[in-house]
């Protein structure tokens, strides 16, 4: 049986060395690129507003709900003058709605409270 020459042998060992290294830097430079789920839902707590789309998801209900509900409050509010309790906590610029996430968890509490009912876009 004829034997493999070190030099031959110590030369595979360190390309399979070098070749695992370089793999482990390749994959921590990736996640290092890439934010991670985690990552991004933590961003998005520490905002102060919060988008039409990131208000919906965040209270578990579809846009055009969240739209209901502020053009309902907003309804009640002009046909008699006065509204019972917090109003949903929101801002518009330009066209663009913006909720406060702090007030929309008081919102939220009072809604509760009173027990609103939003039906077909009006506040009952």
């Amino acid at each position: 049986m004829k034997s493999i020459p070190v030099s031959i042998l110590l030369a595979s060992v360190i390309l399979g060395i070098s070749f695992i290294i370089g793999c482990f830097f390749l994959s921590n430079q990736e996640s290092v690129n890439e934010p991670t789920q985690v990552a991004q839902e933590e961003a998005a707590k520490d905002k102060a507003l919060m988008t039409i789309q990131e208000t919906a998801e965040y209270l578990s209900m579809t846009e055009e709900q969240v739209m209901s509900i502020i053009h309902a409050e907003q309804r009640s509010f002009a046909a008699s003058g006065s509204f019972n309790g917090a109003m949903f906590p929101f801002i518009k610029v330009q066209e663009e709605f913006f909720i406060s996430r702090n007030e929309l968890l008081l919102w939220a509490q009072d809604a509760s409270v009173y027990h609103r009912r939003y039906v077909n876009g009006q506040l009952q």
